[in-house]
């Protein structure tokens, strides 16, 4: 990611009484200086667009808005290709592999293209847990919908399964953000449908309620520099065009959570998200429903993707869930 990669050059920029002070900030909030400092560059740069209006969305779609390309540093350095006969699904193959597969759903609120970092975390996880990474790239919203992507990656889960003749015991859905509530609603429809269901899942940073009701969101604002209740509120309704911004296909957090695969999840307090984290936890220990949530003080959203310390063990520990 871009901003993220700026973040050394901050850095020798910076005076030594500056870093000390940041220092002594980051042994206070018990974090790495790193993840400190890329928190600060986060917070004066913004990631996506602001869209909160059909204004703003018309000018989304004229300016921003193309068919997906493979990027050439996903291709060169974190050698990503095309899945061999689709032009909407990437692969990685780590050096060794074994037979487990990493079923990933990239998040971006349903809008938008997968990033740097994404692509990044998703190579060093892969080559960690020694497990290929199998990546479709949805049909993105405001042109398509909830129905539409969630179609399109369960007929890609589906053909692993009955075409490359993989074991569902030997895949492990990965999603983060907007991909990891992708994740949790489509392990609904494959229970609902009795569809062979995976080994296990990881959230990453989810969103679980597109709705984006929950009044603890408000009070997290403040401490979250990438995530926007207000762009998040017209994106979700956008997304799920039609069905209800409470319907579990996009917001898993109100489906029935009964007989999934374990889930796992990750989550930091610097997050909007924490709160409906929290929140299905607190569901899940009342329906006896199989899920650890792993919580990281002053961590940020999808912080296993950023280049800092803490980031590393997050990845160690969900590599050793996938082997």
């Amino acid at each position: 990611m871009i901003y993220i990669k700026k973040t050394g050059k901050v850095l020798g920029a910076l005076g030594a009484g500056f870093i000390a002070l940041k220092g002594l900030q980051a042994i206070k909030e018990k974090r790495s200086l790193r993840s400190l400092l890329v928190e600060e560059t986060l917070d004066t740069v913004n990631l996506f667009p602001t869209i909160r209006s059909q204004e703003d969305m018309k000018n989304y779609i004229g300016n921003y808005y193309k068919p997906f390309k493979l990027p050439e540093e996903a291709k060169l350095r974190y050698r990503f290709k095309y899945l061999k006969g689709f032009d909407d699904t990437l692969e990685y193959v780590p050096k060794e592999q074994t037979s487990k597969v990493i079923f990933y759903i990239h998040g971006g609120s349903y809008w938008f293209q997968p990033l740097s970092f994404q692509y990044g975390m998703m190579h060093r996880l892969s080559n960690m847990a020694d497990a290929r990474v199998v990546m479709p790239i949805y049909p993105k919203a405001p042109i398509h919908n909830a129905n539409e992507a969630t179609a399109m990656v369960l007929s890609r889960y589906l053909y692993l399964i009955n075409e490359e003749y993989i074991d569902p015991e030997d895949i492990v859905l990965v999603g983060d953000s907007a991909g990891g509530g992708m994740v949790l609603s489509l392990l609904q429809v494959m229970r609902n449908r009795k569809y062979p269901l995976p080994s296990k899942a990881i959230l990453i940073s989810p969103w679980l309620d597109v709705s984006n009701s929950n009044p603890e969101m408000e009070q997290l604002q403040a401490v979250d520099p990438i995530l926007h209740v207000e762009d998040l509120k017209f994106e979700g309704k956008v997304y799920a065009d039609g069905l209800s911004v409470k319907d579990p296909l996009v917001s898993p957090i109100y489906g029935d959570l009964t007989k999934l695969p374990p889930i796992h999840l990750f989550i930091g307090t610097h997050d909007i998200f924490y709160a409906d984290a929290k929140k299905i936890n607190e569901i899940a220990f009342e329906d006896n429903v199989d899920l650890t949530m792993y919580t990281y003080p002053n961590m940020d959203h999808v912080f296993p993707a950023y280049p800092i310390p803490e980031a590393k063990e997050v990845l160690k520990k969900i590599a050793s869930l996938i082997k």
